[in-house]
């Protein structure tokens, strides 16, 4: 009896949580055409369109190189980064050198930037992107984005465009 009524409670709880799940999943799909903001140097490059990152320094900076690195670890691009603030928007078009185009998917932006004295600052970077898809792996809710997923976990910011 203690057996077959331990069986009920688990499948009762089995099924609150399928639906708790489907509930999270069911809001999580409002997000999708909307502009996000996450915490990871990730971010997704679309068939058409551009990578787009925001980053903040503590300081001012005298120079701040950007490195582009693809999935594998590769670098593929390098550009010098606009130095009108401490802070500020970072897009890639996704040109390589030879002139081609990057492949749609996951991108790392990372800052190398120094002081007047050639001291290094750290660099907060957020990546940005459209949400196109709502995935559910493991429990955990992702965002699609330009051919990469993010975990929604992540989600730092979210405007209405």
């Amino acid at each position: 009896s203690q057996v077959e009524q331990s069986l009920q409670q688990t499948g009762v709880l089995k099924d609150i949580l399928a639906r708790l799940s489907g509930s999270d999943m069911a809001q999580a799909s409002g997000l999708i055409g909307r502009q996000v903001e996450f915490d990871s140097a990730v971010a997704g490059l679309p068939a058409a369109g551009s990578a787009r990152w925001t980053w903040s320094l503590p300081r001012d900076a005298a120079s701040v190189q950007a490195e582009i690195v693809d999935s594998s670890g590769r670098t593929v691009a390098t550009r010098t980064v606009d130095l009108a603030s401490t802070s500020g928007t970072f897009e890639w078009d996704g040109k390589l050198a030879d002139g081609t185009r990057a492949p749609e998917g996951g991108y790392v932006l990372k800052l190398t930037a120094t002081d007047a004295s050639g001291a290094a600052l750290p660099a907060t970077i957020h990546s940005l992107g459209r949400v196109q898809d709502v995935l559910q792996s493991d429990g955990e809710l992702w965002l699609g984005i330009g051919g990469v997923s993010l975990p929604m976990s992540e989600v730092v910011k979210v405007a209405a465009t």
